[in-house]
């Protein structure tokens, strides 16, 4: 049975959405479309930051940084046990954050926002939105016509261009992947995808250059060697092995979504997603081998830890792991389940957890005592 996503969401039926499918799915992060311009505003600053949705957190260096609803950024530089926000010059919601190194970090998230930040998450700057993505693709789609050898396809390229530019930034960037501090990817919703050579200080779409026709929902992006994955509604799941210049279709192992894609440190690839459904691929995504995830419930997000086993955590709030070379879960027992939404690993080696409910540190939950469920 295809999975079909709704293509038009309310606010509400996606804050809904949100929850139940791994708070990744953003298929509608404004209300309504902004045509002339896209409104700036800075987040608010709030005392109940770090207790608020927060959806995704990432490690740079020492130092934790977390993102999540309204724009709110907030970090610890003591291993998870408190928190403080720091400036966002976006109000809107924050999805992905992502860092290379302890100084060098990018988010993305509603209205195509992608925010930079140089101090270790510290300070960020607005290098992208939705209103610049869809000028940049109608650019490029309308210098197309006069080069392509395809007419249809080009018209049909100038037409989805002109209608992004028309409904205005409400299609939200999910995922990104920076391979070094110069060259990145954004994926997102409708199947937007970027690039920028020069540490994002400008974009260049790659949309045209991506096996997805019908315009999928992008939801993760990973690296594994030097190959490139792409993963999304559908089934649908990309590889490039040219450095991102072109992505390629793969056969997917099952036709309903995929939310994270997940290296493993023996060169394999996980994909995950929606009923609990996992699978390792250790041939470059040509095969997939099925894990068993216990439940048949929606997994969120993944990490790999310094020890090299993979962690997967669900809907429900449970923290699933897979020691290098097992194909069965064990489940980590956490003592606050939630709708987790993302994880990282402090440097003392504790479980560092986003969720609906705000950020949850997990002290020794990575040495913690498995049990099966």
């Amino acid at each position: 049975m295809r999975i079909q996503t709704p293509r038009l969401l309310s606010q509400h039926a996606f804050k809904t959405l949100m929850l139940s499918v791994s708070i990744m799915t953003a298929l509608t992060g404004v209300a309504a479309a902004q045509t002339d311009g896209l409104p700036m505003q800075p987040s608010i600053t709030s005392a109940m930051a770090a207790q608020s949705v927060m959806l995704s957190v990432a490690r740079a260096g020492d130092r934790l940084v977390a993102v999540g609803e309204r724009g709110f950024i907030i970090v610890s530089d003591d291993n998870g046990r408190t928190w403080k926000q720091v400036n966002s010059p976006v109000s809107m919601t924050l999805v992905r954050v992502r860092f290379i190194d302890d100084r060098e970090g990018w988010a993305v998230g509603h209205a195509g926002v992608v925010l930079h930040s140089q101090d270790g998450g510290l300070s960020w700057s607005k290098q992208l939105d939705g209103v610049l993505a869809a000028a940049i693709e109608l650019q490029e789609a309308r210098q197309s016509i006069d080069s392509s050898t395809d007419a249809d396809k080009a018209q049909e390229r100038l037409s989805q261009a002109q209608q992004l530019v028309d409904e205005g930034p409400d299609k939200p960037l999910l995922d990104l992947l920076f391979v070094d501090a110069k060259n990145g990817l954004v994926v997102g919703a409708y199947g937007l995808a970027f690039v920028t050579h020069d540490g994002g200080l400008s974009w260049q779409s790659i949309r045209s250059h991506i096996d997805n026709p019908n315009g999928l929902h992008l939801y993760s992006i990973e690296r594994v060697g030097t190959d490139l994955f792409i993963a999304g509604e559908q089934g649908t799941l990309l590889r490039s092995s040219d450095e991102g210049l072109t992505f390629e279709s793969l056969a997917s192992p099952y036709e309903g979504t995929t939310f994270g894609l997940q290296a493993t440190s023996s060169g394999s690839i996980l994909a995950f997603g929606l009923r609990g459904k996992a699978y390792e691929s250790k041939d470059r995504g040509d095969t997939w081998q099925r894990l068993d995830t216990l439940q048949p419930i929606t997994l969120t997000s993944g990490l790999r830890l310094e020890d090299g086993s993979v962690l997967l955590t669900d809907e429900s709030g449970r923290v699933l792991r897979f020691k290098v070379g097992d194909t069965k879960a064990s489940v980590l027992k956490i003592t606050q389940p939630s709708y987790f939404t993302g994880m990282a690993q402090a440097a003392n080696g504790n479980l560092i957890i986003s969720s609906a409910r705000g950020m949850l540190s997990s002290a020794g939950a990575v040495e913690s005592p498995e049990h099966d469920q």
